[in-house]
Parts: C-alpha cells; sequence; structure tokens
C-alpha cells in the first residue's frame, strides 16, 4: 500500500446473483485528497462504497484502509475484526440521514461515541458540540429531528460522523434526497472540510461541486472505472466517448447560461 494512501482497492468484484455490478474496480484515496466519483444512475457508483465499509460484502477484491486490509472471494471467511477496524477509520454520510427520532440532535451525534467508542456521557457531549459547531447547527442541539429542514438534517449526519474521528469521510450521494434551495447549505459544509484537509471519498451527481471541490475524479460506467484525472482533463478534456456523452449535457447547460 503506498504510504500516502489511505484507501486502497484492488480488483474489487461484486455480483447480485447472476448481474455483475462491479467489474474489477481498482483505486486509491491518499491522504487529504477528495476524490470524487460520478456516473450513471446504475453504474456501481453507491454499490462500490457501500463495499469499502462492508455494508455491502464484496464478492471478491481487496480493501485496505490505513494498516487494515481484507481480502474477500468465493468460499473464505471474511476477518471481520478487520472489517470493524476499518468501519472505525471511516465515517459514512448516507442519502438519507437516518436520524433517530427519538434523540434531540446532540443525543443523535454522541449515539456512536457512546455506544461504539464507549466515551462517558459527559465526555462525549462537548465532543458532539464541536462538531455541531462545524457544521453551523449548534443552536439546535436540543432539537427532534422533526424539526429540522432536510439540509439540517444531512448537516447533523455529516456532524454525527465526523464526531468519531474517522480517517476519511465517504459520502453516498448526500444531497440526492435535498430539494434544490437546501443542496447548498450541505455542499458549503463539504467544501470546508476539503478546504480543512479532510480526507473525502464523495460519490455525487453535483458536477459543480466535483469541478471545484475535488482534487480527482473518477467516472464510472456499468461496474468500470473508465477515466480519472483532474477535473479540468475529465470535464474539459474528457478522453473516452461514454465520458463525454454523459457530460455533454451538463456542457450544454453551462454554454446556455
Amino acid at each position: 500500500m503506498n504510504a500516502n494512501s489511505i484507501i486502497q482497492v484492488k480488483d474489487l468484484h461484486k455480483w447480485f446473483g447472476m448481474l455483475h455490478v462491479l467489474r474489477g474496480v481498482s483505486f486509491s484515496v491518499s491522504q487529504k485528497e477528495v476524490l470524487v466519483v460520478i456516473g450513471r444512475s446504475g453504474s456501481g457508483k453507491s454499490t462500490m462504497l457501500r463495499c469499502l465499509n462492508f455494508m455491502e460484502e464484496p464478492s471478491s477484491g481487496t480493501i485496505s484502509v490505513e494498516s487494515h486490509s481484507v481480502t474477500a472471494a468465493p468460499g473464505l471467511r471474511i476477518d471481520r475484526q478487520q472489517v470493524l477496524a476499518m468501519r472505525l477509520s471511516m465515517g459514512m454520510v448516507f442519502q438519507e440521514f437516518n436520524l433517530f427520532p427519538h434523540m434531540t440532535v446532540l443525543e443523535n451525534v454522541i449515539e456512536g461515541l457512546r455506544t461504539v467508542k464507549r466515551i462517558p456521557k459527559e465526555k462525549a457531549i462537548p465532543m458532539g458540540e464541536k462538531y455541531l459547531d462545524k457544521v453551523g447547527l449548534l443552536d439546535k442541539r436540543d432539537v427532534h429531528p422533526i424539526r429540522l429542514s432536510g439540509g439540517q438534517k444531512q448537516r447533523v449526519a455529516i456532524a454525527r460522523a465526523l464526531a468519531m474521528e474517522p480517517k476519511v469521510m465517504l459520502f453516498d450521494e448526500p444531497t440526492s434526497a435535498l430539494d434544490p434551495e437546501l443542496i447548498g447549505e450541505v455542499l458549503d459544509v463539504m467544501r470546508k472540510l476539503a478546504l480543512e484537509g479532510t480526507t473525502m471519498l464523495v460519490v455525487t451527481h453535483e458536477m459543480g461541486f466535483a469541478r471545484d471541490v475535488a482534487d480527482r475524479v473518477i467516472y464510472v460506467d456499468h461496474g468500470e472505472i473508465i477515466e480519472e484525472g483532474t477535473p479540468e482533463q475529465i470535464f474539459d478534456h474528457p478522453k473516452y466517448e461514454g465520458t463525454r456523452m454523459f457530460l455533454e449535457p451538463i456542457r450544454r447547460v453551462q454554454e446556455a447560461k
């Protein structure tokens, strides 16, 4: 594993029955890098992300996160201790917010600290408040999720993931469930995290974010990485026809402005 890599994925495959969703995916994420994954719906982007923390068990391939590594293969037993260690290194933000409705915002944020890391409540509370402040929601600490907008709920979900102090943040279409007017507040938090040097792997349809914030962009199609490069290379000078066709509608919208 490259000394500067936090995540390294080699020859990752995922089958759902007869459906071959991931077809030999290999990539790495370096420390403080923002890697953005783009592609059509159903191309395997979210499955790839879910395989990284074994929410979906890979059919085959090797996933390494820092010093921990797990190899999957037919008939091979997965090392659950390594999986647990890898999960603790990664914070995950989903399309849906998955907040506990009966808990306050602060209680949601510190739940993982208390149940997974076994941190006492009196020590967890200031940690939770720190990350709520980071996402601009400290004033909502005692509110229940039902009183929040979708954008606020997603920012709480980001604070919850950050509170675990992971080495890398995974974002799976974090704005796809939001109304258009609420998307900006979530992307602003993600931009701030990127500027602070947070290592991030982001699956998104927000091409403006990908162009502005990514260090590197990967285009996925039919479970394969078709092209990767800097945002300028991918958006302005794509090499492959599939990438060009995917980006063409975006280019037309930009030219019409």
